[in-house]
């Protein structure tokens, strides 16, 4: 393993298996009741790493030091300063015993982005994703059902489930071909973790369209743009999205997916993807309400829908 912690197997289940960055176990007092013990537990750890590009101190990132050249290729990505991992002439991770990540890129007189829209969210992920530009609408044939979303979030916590309770303090991303996970990344951050899954796709050849994107992590507007940014028409999260991350999701076509626990979930938009269950199925499960989906359709109006098979 690199000193980022970066696998290089190729071995499939390495790859999926989700790798945490912790601490030597920490001292702690452990009270439940008017019982009081003593306990220790490793601790997620979070580093603050300066990006240099083009020789430039473009910001300082704080996350977790795993994969960090899929999560430095996939932060490139997404604030579009590249748009394939050509375009990364040269990357360099904590040479010289430095906590520093260097890039330069193939574009040299390219202007770093200066208006700066820090998230609302944890880990102090920074993103330059102007929500007031216009973005088109995606195209997709692709379609899902309130299974397949159920399987594939419980495969996710199943595979993080004991770093999770070993460690914890920290959000994960899987994106998904919908029938298997192909990519699972770690991170204090949860904006940090699709920015390793973006990476991961570009350095492995993975197509991020026609996929659907999972996370532990709320769903914001940054996050949404993100997803909007990879062309995944669906996004799923263990959590809520935010209201504004709704309406995006409505204007880009995006299928936004909340609250997505056991066979329950909420659809706040693009629901025209989820595909009904069969005839069989409904001899045994409540049907989808096909009427609603069919109004909605017609009126281009999307409320949130609450589905319990």
């Amino acid at each position: 393993m690199s000193k980022n912690g970066t696998h290089r197997s190729t071995n499939n289940q390495q790859l999926l298996t989700p790798l945490v960055a912790h601490s030597e176990p920490v001292v702690y007092l452990e009270c439940q009741g008017d019982e009081v013990i003593c306990a220790d537990k490793p601790m997620v750890i979070e580093s603050a790493w300066p990006l240099i590009v083009n020789s430039q101190h473009w910001l300082t990132v704080l996350c977790t030091p795993t994969k960090l050249d899929y999560f430095t290729l996939g932060f490139l990505y997404n604030e579009g300063l590249i748009t394939v991992p050509e375009g990364v002439l040269k990357l360099q991770i904590g040479q010289e015993g430095e906590d520093v990540i260097r890039v330069e890129l193939q574009d040299r007189d390219l202007r770093l982005p200066q208006r700066r829209t820090l998230t609302s969210g944890c880990g102090g992920g920074i993103t330059f994703v102007d929500l007031a530009a216009a973005r088109e609408p995606l195209n997709s044939s692709l379609r899902v059902t309130v299974g397949q979303i159920s399987s594939l979030m419980k495969r996710l916590r199943t595979i993080i489930a004991d770093d999770r309770h070993r460690i914890g303090g920290f959000h994960a991303a899987a994106l998904s071909d919908g029938h298997q996970l192909s990519i699972i990344n770690t991170d204090i951050g949860r904006h940090n973790t699709l920015d390793k899954v973006a990476g991961e796709c570009l350095t492995r050849n993975i197509p991020m369209q026609e996929s659907i994107l999972l996370t532990t992590g709320r769903i914001s507007t940054e996050m949404l743009g993100k997803a909007a940014r990879m062309q995944t028409p669906v996004v799923v999260t263990l959590n809520s999205p935010t209201n504004l991350a709704v309406e995006l999701a409505n204007q880009w076509n995006i299928t936004l997916i909340g609250y997505a626990r056991g066979t329950k979930m909420h659809v706040y938009s693009g629901w025209q993807r989820i595909t009904p269950p069969d005839k069989r199925q409904r001899q045994s499960h409540r049907p989808l309400p096909e009427h609603r989906l069919q109004d909605f359709c017609a009126t281009k109006k999307a409320p949130s829908l609450t589905y319990t098979p």
